[in-house]
C-alpha cells in the first residue's frame, strides 16, 4: 500500500512539473507576441536621402520656405527621413516635391523633397564606372557595358547602365550629371501624352537639343529620349523601364 502511494506521488509530481513548464512555455510565447505588436521590428528599416541640388539644398525649422534656414546640406549628403507632413506639396523650378522632416549630423529640420534622391547621386568628377562600382552592393551589383561603332571607337561609342533607381524622377536627376543632359530641361513625369521638351539653353549651330517623353494610349509612361545633333555629330540618350530598375543607353555617332 506505501509502494502504490509513493508511486501515485511521482505520478501527480511529474505532471504537475510537466504543467507548469508548459505554462512557462505558453507564458514566454504570450509575451514574445505581445512584444512583437508593441515593437514590430526592434531594427527598424531606415530610409536615407541624398541631395542633388549642386549648390545644396536647405534644412529648415518649418514646412514653408519662409521658415528659418538652420543650414545648408551639401551636394551628395545623405540626411534620415523622419517623418512626412501633410499638405507641403508644391514645386519649385518645375521640380515637384514635399516638405520631409529629416536630420543630418545632428540637426533636425524640413527640406524640400524635389531635390532628394534614395540614390546616392554622381560625383562631379567622378566616371560612369566608378560611380558604378560605388553604388553597386552585394544584392545588386551596377555593371556599365561599352560597345565600339562597327567602324570603330572614332565613329562612336554606346554606353550602358541599368540603375536600381526608385521611379522615373529619381533616375532622370541622376541621367543628368552621368550624361550631361541640359539642366533646364525639367520634365513633367505625370504628362498624359507624348510631349518634347525643347532646351531653352539650345545653341545657334546645334541643329536638335530636346527631350521627348513617349506615353502609351494607355496613360503610361514607356520610355525618355534626349536627342541632340550637329552637322557631324549626334547623341542620343534613352532611358526605360526594367524588372530591376532603369537602363540609360548613351549612343554617340560621329561622321
Amino acid at each position: 500500500m506505501k509502494n502504490h502511494i509513493i508511486a501515485l506521488s511521482l505520478v501527480l509530481a511529474a505532471s504537475f512539473s510537466s504543467c507548469n513548464s508548459k505554462t512557462d512555455i505558453e507564458e514566454a510565447q504570450t509575451n514574445s507576441n505581445l512584444a512583437a505588436i508593441i515593437n514590430p521590428s526592434e531594427k527598424a528599416t531606415e530610409t536615407n536621402y541624398y541631395v542633388t541640388a549642386s549648390s545644396g539644398l536647405s534644412l529648415r525649422s518649418g514646412t514653408n520656405l519662409k521658415s528659418k534656414k538652420l543650414l545648408v546640406l551639401p551636394y551628395g549628403a545623405q540626411v534620415k527621413h523622419l517623418s512626412s507632413p501633410e499638405h507641403t506639396a508644391m514645386t519649385l523650378g518645375g521640380i515637384t516635391g514635399e516638405m520631409i522632416e529629416v536630420s543630418y549630423q545632428g540637426a533636425t529640420g524640413f527640406a524640400f523633397s524635389g531635390y532628394l534622391t534614395t540614390l546616392a547621386p554622381p560625383q562631379p568628377s567622378e566616371t560612369i564606372k566608378d560611380y558604378a562600382k560605388r553604388i553597386s552592393t552585394t544584392e545588386h551589383k551596377v555593371d556599365v557595358i561599352t560597345k565600339a561603332h562597327n567602324k570603330g571607337e572614332d565613329y562612336g561609342m554606346t554606353t550602358s547602365i541599368e540603375l536600381p533607381a526608385r521611379d522615373w524622377k529619381e533616375t532622370y536627376k541622376i541621367a543628368q550629371r552621368l550624361f550631361n543632359l541640359p539642366k533646364s530641361i525639367q520634365p513633367d513625369f505625370n504628362t498624359k501624352g507624348t510631349v518634347t521638351i525643347l532646351n531653352k539653353e539650345k545653341r545657334e549651330r546645334t541643329l536638335t537639343d530636346e527631350l521627348t517623353l513617349n506615353v502609351s494610349s494607355k496613360g503610361e509612361l514607356q520610355n525618355l529620349s534626349y536627342a541632340y545633333k550637329l552637322k557631324n555629330y549626334k547623341r542620343t540618350v534613352i532611358i526605360t523601364k526594367t524588372k530591376n530598375g532603369f537602363l540609360i543607353t548613351e549612343v554617340e555617332e560621329s561622321k
